[in-house]
């Protein structure tokens, strides 16, 4: 297995433990989940009601974001902000973090990044997750 390198691109308040989304989406609260990995790699394994936008049409298909939070926000009265969260999760946690700042920059600021992507909710949340 190769080591990979975590990048720490964003503040501590951008991002999120799995652990800590996984309690979120328990209590009810309205949340789009954005997995930016590639399609194949979205085939192969993801998380129940993720919306997969590959980091390199982000910007191109940010209608779609936007489309997804309302919906959200209009499908749930959470007892949470009025507005749907926003988390971005990839396979080990750097691309979610480059695509957070992109979000960011497009106006969506409640995207976080979920820390550690797939793998760290494999290991913290679903053992049963399959990592490739």
């Amino acid at each position: 297995m190769e080591a990979s390198l975590e990048l720490n691109l964003l503040p501590e308040d951008y991002r999120i433990h799995s652990r800590e989304l996984k309690e979120r989406i328990g209590k009810g609260e309205a949340h789009v989940l954005v997995d930016v990995r590639p399609d194949h790699h979205f085939k192969i394994v993801s998380l129940p009601d993720a919306l997969n936008i590959p980091l390199s049409s982000l910007e191109s298909r940010s209608a779609e974001i936007s489309s997804a939070l309302e919906e959200e926000e209009k499908r749930k009265d959470s007892g949470f902000e009025s507005s749907a969260s926003l988390y971005v999760i990839c396979r080990r946690g750097n691309d979610s973090q480059r695509a957070v700042q992109l979000l960011h920059r497009m106006g969506f600021t409640s995207a976080r990044d979920i820390i550690g992507g797939l793998e760290a909710w494999a290991r913290d949340v679903d053992p049963t997750l399959p990592t490739y």
